[in-house]
């Protein structure tokens, strides 16, 4: 019997609240919102903790590695196509999402609403079916940078498996084990 590969991947991202932008959540336009998060890319906290989470379980660095903020190529870049680079990144290398969960801190605007909307938006840009996504949402209890409305942020964790790995299950493994 061959072990399993497994890893386990956790994101996190931060952006400031800023006014005359639109909000973007998950690859999800959150029209709601009367403001947007300050940022080179669209800013989508959630997509950027993903994006690190996925990274982070492949030992691949980090989205400021991949996609640096310094570079013009990526200034207003949709995260979703940033997402869906890393994600043929980690599936040339046999990787697979066995699920993901993630949470989104925001005082406002309230994101109860929005939650069915962005975990059928992540399955679709992961090809993940969503009962194997979960998207929570927290205030920030009128506490810190978050409470006062000054920023959004999110946290991401993955896990991940990758069939027949070459380090863990091939032949010399299975032969010394048996």
């Amino acid at each position: 019997m061959q072990p399993l590969d497994l890893r386990i991947g956790e994101g996190h991202d931060t952006h400031r609240t800023i006014i005359g932008r639109s909000l973007i959540i998950g690859g999800v336009r959150i029209t709601d919102a009367t403001f947007g998060l300050d940022g080179h890319s669209d800013a989508d906290v959630l997509l950027h903790a993903v994006i690190d989470a996925l990274l982070g379980a492949t030992g691949q660095g980090d989205i400021g590695e991949w996609f640096p903020n310094m570079s013009e190529e990526w200034k207003g870049a949709d995260s979703a196509s940033l997402l869906d680079s890393v994600l043929q990144g980690i599936t040339e290398h046999g990787w697979r999402i066995i699920n993901l969960d993630c949470t989104i801190h925001a005082e406002q605007p309230r994101m109860s609403a929005w939650k069915p909307v962005i975990r059928n938006r992540l399955s679709e840009l992961l090809g993940v079916p969503a009962e194997r996504i979960n998207v929570k949402a927290k205030s920030g209890e009128q506490v810190g940078p978050v409470g006062r409305r000054e920023s959004i942020s999110a946290d991401a964790v993955v896990l991940l498996h990758r069939p027949s790995s070459p380090e863990i299950g091939g032949a010399d493994v299975a032969a010394s084990a048996g």
